[in-house]
């Protein structure tokens, strides 16, 4: 028998093997591997603009999608977004935004702060950042919570188990 096709045949069942992922130039996709109970905290420290929208709140966005493709029940993600520093203006209305001299006035955050919201995120705001800048409770966006201070619950969340993101 040639040793070509003895060589062949004796390596066959192992191509069997091989993810179709590896076909041609793809690279193999390592899978998640924790899918329940994932908490991660996001800190947002300043207002940097990312395809029209804050960057912390477009990728937290991301972030719950990618779980969502990935058959990740949304009850499995707890995800805290705190604000503070120039990120607090991402988070309030257009009258603290004008006062506070922001370029656009009108918040353009609004939709995916209340997309975020309505998937049960959790958009944080440091209330000393608040009080600092002169921003009332009332020109807050709608579903925004006051923490005591950024640090101290950034602290308190990677104490308890939170994975830890920062943006800037």
């Amino acid at each position: 028998m040639n040793r070509k096709l003895i060589f062949a045949v004796l390596l066959l069942p192992a191509f069997w093997q091989i993810p179709l992922a590896y076909a041609g130039d793809a690279v193999p996709v390592i899978p998640l591997q924790v899918r329940e109970n994932l908490r991660i905290v996001y800190q947002v420290t300043d207002d940097a603009d990312y395809e029209g929208v804050n960057k912390g709140l477009f990728y937290a966005r991301k972030l719950i999608n990618t779980y969502d493709k990935q058959g990740i029940a949304p009850d499995q993600v707890d995800l805290h977004l705190v604000f503070h520093g120039t990120a607090l203006n991402a988070v309030v209305n257009e009258a603290a935004r004008s006062r506070l001299k922001v370029e656009k006035t009108e918040n353009p955050n609004g939709e995916i702060l209340a997309e975020l919201i309505r998937r049960g995120v959790q958009i944080e705001l440091c209330e000393n950042t608040m009080q600092h800048k002169g921003v009332k409770p009332t020109e807050l966006m709608p579903g925004v919570k006051l923490v005591v201070g950024a640090f101290p619950r950034l602290v308190d969340l990677q104490l308890q188990g939170y994975a830890y993101i920062k943006f800037e």
